[in-house]
């Protein structure tokens, strides 16, 4: 009877152990991704980013919308998972308050390094090097200009420009009224045609309204390459800038989580490291390129439409 006690004690500790381990193995292979519920076409930028999250992950995804004006407590109560991946400011400013207790990333806004690790809309100064070695192979310089809030991809951008033997030259500024003294001295100094200017996410030293208009003009005149990270830009007369790589992102922060898996105490910001192209060919036209239809047809977005 003793022997039989003991079989029936063995086995209901060995049922306990599995369901102890399911549980864990069915909250640790699941993540909540908390997104904005915007109306479209721009929900379409969330869809893709999702995609790429499912296709990347090995687990269950669960969503969770955040309207314009939530309950943030509500928000917190149907959030279940230790693992959360949030989109946008609005999910930024849910987790805001829960990444120290969770493995948390964010991502789909331009992110600099601070206390939550995530994966920022600036692209990667190596995807945008190498774009540009494609479309302006005889750039031999790139100069940029930037403040405090894109500081941060200068290391990699110089390691990068190294690599490719590129004379990279970063000139930091902290106002727009010295933003506009270097790009004025960058003008009156630059003589060659193989030098290009880059231009990061960077509310002073691309400042829409003052800076931007007055680049344009001027690489136009002289017959300078100019690209960036920011979308709209080759629209307005830029060579070529970055577009997101949504479905990419989401496989982005698939990775990242992964590493903040490993430890939570690290805090880790990557750039885009793959992007798509808006390209302007009556800019490259009036700088001499005339891409090849099979180089053409990898373009994301062609400008003027």
């Amino acid at each position: 009877m003793t022997h039989i006690k003991s079989i029936l004690n063995y086995f209901f500790l060995l049922s306990l152990l599995f369901l102890s381990n399911y549980s864990f193995s069915n909250t640790i292979n699941k993540v909540t991704v908390i997104y904005p519920d915007i109306n479209a076409p721009y929900d379409k930028i969330f869809s893709q980013i999702i995609e790429g999250i499912r296709s990347e992950f090995k687990g269950e995804v669960i969503t969770l919308k955040l309207p314009r004006t939530f309950d943030r407590q509500k928000v917190f109560k149907n959030i279940s998972t230790k693992k959360i991946i949030a989109l946008g400011k609005r999910g930024m400013s849910i987790v805001k308050d829960i990444y120290q207790e969770k493995s948390v990333v964010v991502g789909a806004f331009p992110l600099m390094p601070n206390k939550i690790s995530g994966v920022s809309l600036m692209a990667s100064p190596t995807a945008l090097f190498n774009s540009l070695h494609e479309l302006a192979p005889q750039v031999k310089v790139i100069n940029v200009v930037y403040s405090k809030s894109s500081a941060w991809l200068m290391e990699e951008a110089k390691e990068e420009a190294k690599n490719k033997g590129i004379t990279l030259k970063a000139i930091p500024v902290e106002d727009i009224k010295m933003a506009v003294q270097a790009y004025n001295d960058l003008f009156e100094n630059t003589k060659s045609k193989n030098v290009a200017i880059w231009l990061p996410l960077d509310p002073i030293t691309a400042n829409e309204k003052i800076i931007v208009p007055t680049i344009l003009e001027k690489a136009w005149e002289k017959k300078i390459v100019v690209f960036s990270s920011k979308p709209t830009h080759a629209k307005r007369g830029a060579l070529f800038s970055a577009l997101p790589d949504n479905e990419s992102l989401g496989k982005q922060l698939v990775a990242l989580m992964k590493t903040v898996n490993n430890n939570n105490n690290v805090s880790v910001v990557k750039p885009l490291n793959t992007i798509q192209l808006a390209v302007n060919l009556r800019t490259a036209a009036h700088l001499g390129y005339n891409y090849q239809p099979s180089m053409v047809s990898d373009f994301t977005l062609i400008f003027p439409k």
